[in-house]
């Protein structure tokens, strides 16, 4: 029965060793009594438990956990302990900031001197938290004054020593040669922006004739636009036009037309058989052959035609003057002839005609 109590009381021990182990290695010192305090920050990265929480490099205190925030995922928050013997004020500063340049992070309480009565932090408050890049962790803020003059120095102190005319060094010949291209390069420019100058006139009336011809552009496309569209309206109509009747109606046209034409070739024919035989008959007047022909031509036919008119005018005269003359009632005799004033009658007899 000992035997199994020393076991127990063994296997007890050794439990609560092992948990006490756990625990400071996670940060945690069960037999030591701490402040908790927290801290915000947008990236933890490299950030663990057991991160050392440091006052000018000595170590006051563990990150014990690490958890995103409920209400803003975009911040984590960092719960970190202090000894109870450090009395930090409540205006501190967390800084996280690199532990070297190869890695690692740590926290970095910032404040002048411990506090004493009211305005320390209360345990399990929330403190001010800070990120400070690679640089601000490797120059303190009195440092970085005398440290950029230093530089700066050196830096002047370099390139004024940089592209020597008697060095034959690599790097001092390509800093003549990048000095002579730049050079070249402003004289390029000059003489670029010369060119410019000269030519803005000329660029002025290009651009000014290129909007002008936009502008006739899109006039012509509207009139373009039109035409189209008057196209189109032509082509619906041809397509609600009966091509076939149409078809046949030009055929018809085109055969009447074709009757048409063979009736006025034989008409023309005709005319033709007509003229020729005019022709023919107008040859024979001319050449005094037939009646009509001697009447043009053969003068005494024309003389004995126009005695024999006259004297008909004459006894129609006559007649028309005398008509007792031939027309006896119951066998008197007639009287003498009388000629009436004027008589063409008795002009003509005088005529001795």
């Amino acid at each position: 029965m000992k035997k199994e109590v020393l076991i127990a009381i063994f296997a007890a021990a050794t439990l609560a060793i092992a948990i006490w182990g756990y625990k400071f290695i996670s940060g945690k010192n069960l037999f030591s009594a701490n402040y908790t305090y927290y801290a915000y920050f947008d990236n933890v990265q490299d950030v663990n438990t057991a991160t050392a929480v440091q006052i000018n490099g000595y170590e006051v205190g563990t990150v014990i956990s690490i958890q995103p925030d409920p209400e803003n995922i975009q911040r984590i928050m960092l719960e970190f302990t202090v000894k109870n013997s450090i009395n930090i004020p409540d205006y501190t500063v967390v800084q996280l900031l690199p532990e070297s340049p190869l890695g690692g992070k740590i926290l970095e309480l910032k404040f002048d001197k411990m506090c004493s009565g009211d305005n320390c932090a209360e345990n399990k408050s929330i403190l001010k938290g800070e990120t400070v890049g690679i640089l601000g962790s490797l120059i303190k803020d009195n440092e970085l004054e005398s440290t950029m003059a230093i530089v700066s120095s050196s830096i002047d102190s370099t390139l004024g020593q940089l592209g020597d005319p008697n060095s034959d060094d690599a790097v001092d010949v390509g800093f003549r040669n990048l000095a002579a291209s730049l050079e070249n390069f402003a004289s390029i420019t000059e003489q670029f922006n010369s060119i410019m100058s000269h030519s803005s006139r000329d660029l002025e009336k290009t651009l000014s004739n290129v909007a002008n011809l936009t502008e006739s552009m899109m006039a012509s496309n509207k009139k373009i636009n039109k035409m189209l569209d008057d196209l189109s309206l032509v082509t619906q109509d041809l397509k609600s036009v009966k091509m076939s009747e149409t078809l046949e109606s030009a055929t018809s046209t085109l055969n009447q037309a074709e009757t048409s034409l063979k009736t006025m070739d034989h008409m023309m024919a005709s005319a033709q058989t007509s003229i020729t035989e005019l022709n023919k008959l107008l040859g024979e007047i001319n050449a005094g052959n037939g009646s009509i022909g001697k009447m043009i031509k053969d003068e005494s036919l024309y003389n004995n035609i126009e005695s024999s008119t006259r004297n008909l005018d004459l006894l129609i005269q006559d007649l028309r003057l005398n008509p007792r003359r031939y027309f006896r009632i119951f066998g008197k005799k007639a009287r003498d002839y009388e000629y009436p004033d004027n008589d063409p009658a008795e002009l003509y007899d005088e005529g001795g005609n």
